[in-house]
This record gives C-alpha cells, sequence and structure tokens, in this order.
C-alpha cells in the first residue's frame, strides 16, 4: 500500500471531526459555569494518566524498527514528563484520591495500544486526534484566565498541550509515509485505533463534566 501519510491522517481527522462537539466539559468551561474543583480533579486524574502514558511511548518507541517512529514516540515521553511538573499548581496529588472510570480508560487503551498496536497505526491514531486535543486544552486556558481569574502557572499544563507542534507532526508525517511506502500500515487499525482514542478522551471530559469535579 502506497499513497500520501498527509492525505490519510487528514482524512482520518476529518472522519473523527463530527463528534469534537461532543465534549461537554469545554463548552462548560467555557461560559464559566462548570465549578472551580474541576481543575483540581483533571489534575488528580491527569498524575496518574501522565505517567502511564510516559511508560507507553517509551515502550512504543522501544517497539518501532523505523527511526522517525521511534523518534516521534520518544518525543511524546519527553512531553509527558515536561507535562507532569505543571500540574501541581492546580493539585497536589493526593493519597486519598479515587481514580474514576470514566478518566483512566484512556490512558489504559493507550497501554494496551504500546503492548499491541502496530507503531505506524499507532501514530496515524494518535495525530488524528491532536488537532481536537489542542483546541480543547487552548480553550480551557482561556477560560481559565478570563473566567476563573487563574494565573499562568496555573494554566501551564493547558498551555503545553494547548500549543501547536509542527516539529512533531513532521515527524508523525514521516513515520507514516515509511510505513506506507513499505506496505506495514493498516488504515483499517489507524482509523479503529483512532475512534477509540476520540470516544476515550471524550469520555475522559464527560464524566468530569457530569460529576462536576467530586471526589
Amino acid at each position: 500500500m502506497t499513497g500520501s501519510a498527509r492525505e490519510l491522517i487528514d482524512a482520518v481527522q476529518a472522519e473523527l471531526a463530527p463528534r469534537d462537539g461532543e465534549n461537554r466539559l469545554v463548552p462548560s468551561v467555557e461560559a464559566g459555569e462548570a465549578p472551580r474543583e474541576v481543575f483540581a480533579a483533571i489534575a488528580e486524574e491527569e498524575y496518574r494518566i501522565v505517567r502511564s502514558d510516559w511508560r507507553s511511548f517509551l515502550h512504543l518507541a522501544s517497539r518501532a524498527g523505523e527511526r522517525n517512529a521511534r523518534e516521534f514516540f520518544a518525543a511524546l515521553a519527553s512531553g509527558e514528563g515536561l507535562a507532569l511538573g505543571k500540574l501541581a499548581a492546580l493539585a497536589e496529588e493526593s493519597p486519598d484520591f479515587e481514580p474514576r472510570a470514566g478518566c483512566q480508560a484512556y490512558p489504559a487503551f493507550v497501554a494496551w495500544l504500546a503492548l499491541n498496536g502496530e507503531p505506524a497505526d499507532v501514530i496515524v491514531a494518535i495525530v488524528a486526534n491532536f488537532a481536537a486535543f489542542g483546541r480543547y486544552c487552548a480553550a480551557i486556558a482561556a477560560a481559565m484566565r478570563e473566567r476563573y481569574g487563574f494565573d499562568d502557572e496555573a494554566c501551564a499544563f493547558f498551555d503545553f498541550f494547548g500549543a501547536p507542534s509542527p516539529e512533531l507532526e513532521d515527524l508523525a508525517v514521516r513515520a507514516v509515509q515509511a510505513a506506507l511506502d513499505a506496505g506495514e500500515l493498516s488504515e483499517k487499525d489507524a482509523r479503529t485505533h483512532a475512534r477509540l482514542f476520540q470516544s476515550y478522551e471524550l469520555d475522559f471530559w464527560n464524566t468530569l463534566a457530569d460529576d462536576g469535579g467530586r471526589d
């Protein structure tokens, strides 16, 4: 199978786009209607998620045989390490924290992919979901400042993930193109992974929207 990696990623992203608006928490935050406690709840969930994804991406990097794919996953892992340090301004990790199943399904799926997914297929799925996740984070960071009066330090986690990363996307496109050229990419599996990524991420946000950030 050969073709354009950029076209494939864009096509998968377009297939996901109709569901992007199903995130119920972000509009609530943008309107200033979400309880302030929801930001601490996000941080508590993310302490667990970020550490899990960090390990998952390192494992994917170790499994990837193609250089661009290895560098892509290594860069993702490095980003998770940086992101972890930005959570404390929102909430300290609590020993009494009880994770929500709807929030933790996402990293469980990433860990499954780290063991079972073909790296190039996983890259398509991750990158196809980049744009929506970035928009969510940028919108939350803006609302935290404008609606809730948070300072830059408290918004740093969302600023980090809300900023575009053209270098990372370039690595992804090169890795996917190499897999396409070698006939080693399954478009069906990539689309399935992307759909599940989106569903589990929506579960994360909507679980928090439904319980208002309560522990």
